[in-house]
């Protein structure tokens, strides 16, 4: 598993959404096939933008056809959440081509500051040496692996934190749906709802959960109250 920040200008889909202002995306997954590679990304911003990201999709070369699969209201504002399915033509020198040429798996990925959070998949160390030597040859500088790390490594990483079941399931759900972006995508009563239980136990068990991650991540004892 690779964890990875590239600034936008290498990434042209990511550049073509985070120069549109107040448009935030989270690339959901990527599909490669022979001719190009098929992202689906949720975009949320204010629906002009919205509607003229749509127009610059319509007019880029790079862009063979486009679909809005789905649109959503973001609770408490006048903002739009709409799930794309995008056929993208790969430029040469883009960072996504490098990452299929060495046979990786994109599995998400997030704007911020000008620069994409993207997290993939390699089979072993030899494909990730591939992709690095893909930077390399390409002249490619603006990027950072935050972490390299096997699955095993992570489940075993992930232990250390003392959650019982139904902390564990509610700090993933919440992190999953959103509860934990900004602005939230998500209320304590609709994750309750998928649960079956009630807002109040679900903050209860949430608070807990985040507590000990803390706690645990930071090495901070816990303080006995008498």
């Amino acid at each position: 598993m690779v964890e990875f920040t590239i600034a936008t200008e290498r990434f042209e889909l990511g550049q073509m959404i985070s120069e549109k202002s107040g448009l935030d995306a989270e690339l959901e997954r990527i599909i490669p096939t022979e001719e190009c590679v098929i992202p689906y990304v949720w975009v949320t911003g204010p629906p002009l933008q919205l509607d003229e990201l749509q127009e610059t999709l319509r007019q880029s070369d790079e862009v063979s056809s486009f679909t809005a699969l789905d649109e959503l209201v973001v609770n408490g504002t006048d903002k739009r959440q709409q799930l794309f399915r995008i056929n993208w033509v790969l430029p040469e020198l883009d960072i996504i081509r490098g990452i299929i040429n060495a046979d990786g798996a994109i599995l998400e990925g997030q704007n911020t500051d000008g620069y994409w959070l993207l997290r993939f998949r390699f089979s072993d160390h030899e494909q990730v040496a591939q992709f690095y030597q893909y930077l390399t040859d390409e002249n490619i500088t603006d990027f950072q692996i935050d972490s390299i790390y096997e699955l095993e490594a992570r489940s075993e990483r992930g232990k250390v934190f003392d959650l019982t079941p139904e902390q564990r399931e509610a700090i993933t759900l919440a992190a999953q749906r959103g509860y934990f972006s900004t602005p939230r995508k998500v209320t304590l009563t609709e994750l309750g709802d998928e649960l079956d239980i009630s807002e109040q136990a679900f903050s209860q068990r949430l608070r807990r959960a985040t507590e000990e991650v803390i706690h645990s991540a930071l090495n901070i004892p816990h303080i006995e109250i008498e």
